[in-house]
């Protein structure tokens, strides 16, 4: 004969009370306990809440639309403070990323004046309005790339 596993349990019988006919009303306590000041919150009108006004959230999204141009350099001629031609194709970028660097070289950011950067392979720029790179290096070997990017609808007056 198999044994029970389970054991009947006694369940107590619940006996709820009488539901409240009559919802709960707080009493208002004084907020204050000096008489100047209660007379003081009765002589100054509590203002009107403002009404409610709904704001519409602001959506914005990021440009997707951006233009992009890869510029190869060949790293095997020599050049000095040499411009990109960035103008030339009548943009102004907003950054600059150094995708490829062979060899070493160096680059000034709009004016051949400005103090050179050392470049390499990962080096981003995107705190500039790049109209212009000028680049300088010796003749060695190899290639560069540099990813210039720009948004087509910022509008800048002419």
């Amino acid at each position: 004969m198999p044994k029970k596993l389970q054991k009947a349990i006694r369940t107590p019988i619940v006996q709820y009370e009488k539901p409240v006919e009559r919802p709960f009303e707080p009493s208002l306590e004084p907020r204050f306990s000096t008489q100047q000041a209660q007379e003081l919150e009765e002589a100054i009108p509590i203002p009107p809440m403002p009404e409610r006004i709904t704001i519409t959230p602001t959506l914005t999204q990021e440009v997707k639309d951006r233009g992009y141009r890869n510029i190869t350099i060949d790293l095997s001629t020599e050049h000095t403070n040499e411009p990109l031609g960035i103008r030339d194709l009548g943009i102004i970028a907003d950054t600059m990323t150094i995708i490829r660097a062979d060899s070493p070289f160096t680059y000034r950011i709009n004016t051949a004046s400005n103090d050179e950067t050392p470049a390499e392979k990962g080096l981003a720029e995107t705190e500039f309005e790049i109209e212009e790179l000028y680049i300088t290096n010796e003749a060695l070997t190899g290639k560069a790339i540099i990813r210039v990017n720009w948004n087509p609808r910022l509008i800048r007056p002419k």
